[in-house]
């Protein structure tokens, strides 16, 4: 990476919604990215400059790791990740089936925590870098039928502020970012099937 050049953004979840209105920003600034989501057709079609694009599920460590290490093969050191891969999965904990937790706890919490791991290593070496993760208002308040989605989210909280603690000496940031609903089709249809239809609802990001 040259002097001039802006340093490499990680997006997670960048096919949709908040990931794909971060990427435009970024990238109107200058900077390159890495677009990491399961819907690589939807990145692609964005068609910005300095962008790789790779699908990539966040509870794939191994596979997020690699790409993150291709990046910044081609545009240096990451100085920033966005932590925004989600999926909220709703439902009466009475009747909500047990693996749509796993689902969340897998890609709400352990998605953030292998973003954090893919770059934070190389932050703390250089002494410089961000860490953005998007967590919710429910990571702050209570919802009907959010029991699972409300742990998720306030887990992400508590891991950020504790890694806040542990960077900010090696002058890494955290930010935590706690957006309430976006206006996205799929936030629609799974409001509307919990009211109208059913005890679950179904929102992803990438």
């Amino acid at each position: 990476m040259s002097a001039s050049q802006k340093p490499l953004v990680v997006i997670t979840g960048g096919s949709s919604g908040i990931g794909v209105a971060t990427a435009r920003l970024f990238s109107s600034h200058g900077h390159p990215l890495l677009l990491l989501a399961r819907r690589l057709d939807k990145m692609q079609s964005l068609d910005l400059p300095d962008t790789l694009a790779r699908s990539v599920d966040v509870t794939d460590r191994n596979a997020l790791d690699a790409a993150v290490r291709e990046a910044e093969e081609r545009f240096g050191p990451a100085d920033a990740i966005v932590n925004n891969a989600g999926v909220m999965l709703l439902g009466d904990v009475t009747r909500q089936d047990p693996k749509e937790w796993d689902s969340m706890i897998d890609v709400n919490i352990k998605g953030v925590l292998n973003g954090v791991h893919a770059v934070a290593s190389g932050m703390v070496a250089r002494k410089h870098g961000t860490i953005i993760n998007i967590s919710s208002v429910a990571g702050r308040k209570t919802f009907p039928n959010h029991v699972a989605y409300v742990g998720t989210k306030f887990a992400v909280h508590g891991l950020s502020e504790n890694l806040r603690e542990e960077l900010s000496a090696h002058n890494v940031r955290v930010v935590t970012i706690a957006p309430g609903a976006t206006l996205v089709r799929s936030l629609f249809l799974s409001y509307r099937a919990t009211c109208c239809c059913s005890s679950r609802t179904a929102r992803r990001s990438g």
